[in-house]
């Protein structure tokens, strides 16, 4: 069985190349150790077509489990009116005769929620993000992550057999798990905002905290110092490499769950 482990700080912008960070680690008797740390740029370009092939194919290659940094599905009640209430048909939804651009999906969700909350509320947020004070999946600031993460690079997973996209899927020897840096860093007591842009002290002690915990960052302290995507992709290996069995989900299965 593997004991490689990869996080991905992801990214759906037309140029997402330039903002997707991977960490790749190793679980070892000491801890895990990091092994690489890289810009999907410099792998696969700065296009968004290419990098989240890129991704995909990368995401495959022989690791236990691979962390990713963007909402996995999305509220039970929109599942129902648009997904025949399971995360699958999400799948087929946005891979098929579904919404074709992260805009369209977006206000269909808000009229959908809208129609279902009767109160005019149209960010609903699943119980998972409610759980680690996520994001609304179609917020405007995550849009454009789900709607890509799901149709470009979970898609394609989802019809590997060495790979289950968890919690909705089980078996395959490679685990992919939706993970939220902020949470990752709140469990730990750290900054989960204020961490990003100028602010390279407050990554020090963030990074410092995730040292703290059996990780060793090897050659690669200065990334993580002085970029915060690839500091998150360092708290998405982390808490994939936490992944062991199912935990308490908070929440229908089909909704997804934020492994921490």
């Amino acid at each position: 069985m593997s004991s490689r482990v990869l996080g991905v700080d992801f990214s759906g912008a037309s140029d997402a190349g330039q903002s997707i960070w991977l960490t790749e680690a190793r679980h070892t008797a000491d801890g895990l150790v990091v092994e690489d740390c890289y810009r999907a740029a410099d792998e696969w370009g700065v296009d968004r077509e290419r990098a989240h092939d890129g991704l995909r194919e990368r995401a495959s290659d022989d690791f236990a489990v691979v962390g990713m940094d963007f909402p996995f599905s999305l509220p039970q009640a929109l599942l129902d009116e648009h997904c025949g209430g399971t995360w699958r048909g999400l799948v087929s939804w946005l891979t098929g005769d579904g919404p074709d651009d992260p805009d369209t999906f977006a206000s269909t969700c808000r009229s959908t929620a809208r129609g279902y909350t009767r109160d005019g509320t149209a960010a609903l947020r699943r119980e998972t993000d409610l759980r680690r004070a996520a994001l609304c999946p179609y917020g405007t600031r995550v849009q454009y992550q789900t709607f890509y993460g799901v149709r470009n690079v979970l898609a394609g997973l989802a019809e590997d057999p060495d790979v289950a996209v968890a919690p909705m899927q089980s078996g395959g020897p490679t685990r992919v798990v939706e993970v939220y840096p902020a949470a990752t860093f709140g469990w730990l007591g750290l900054y989960r905002e204020g961490y990003k842009s100028d602010h390279r002290e407050r990554r020090e002690t963030n990074l410092a905290g995730i040292e703290a915990c059996s990780v060793d960052v090897g050659e690669f302290q200065e990334p993580y110092e002085t970029n915060h995507d690839a500091l998150d992709s360092l708290a998405a290996a982390v808490s994939a490499g936490r992944v062991d069995a199912d935990p308490p989900r908070h929440g229908p299965r089909e909704e997804g769950h934020i492994y921490v």
